[in-house]
């Protein structure tokens, strides 16, 4: 005589999370320091254009010929 197992008879171990609270932290401190990277990144050439000496080097760098 076979004997069948059923759902109620297996054991089920409780898994670990996968996203913990320190690793959503630091996805979210990741996310955050590349925003504001690229957001400063974006007024760099407007700065360096009011900068003394904008006009030479603007001349020199620009990558429209």
């Amino acid at each position: 005589m076979a004997s069948s197992v059923g759902p109620e008879d297996r054991v089920t171990e409780a898994r670990p999370r996968l996203v913990t609270r320190p690793l959503l932290l630091r996805f979210v401190t990741v996310v955050g320091s590349s925003a504001s990277f690229y957001l400063l990144l974006s007024v760099v050439p407007a700065y360096a254009q009011s900068a003394p000496g904008g006009a030479a080097t603007r001349r020199a760098w620009s990558p429209v010929r």
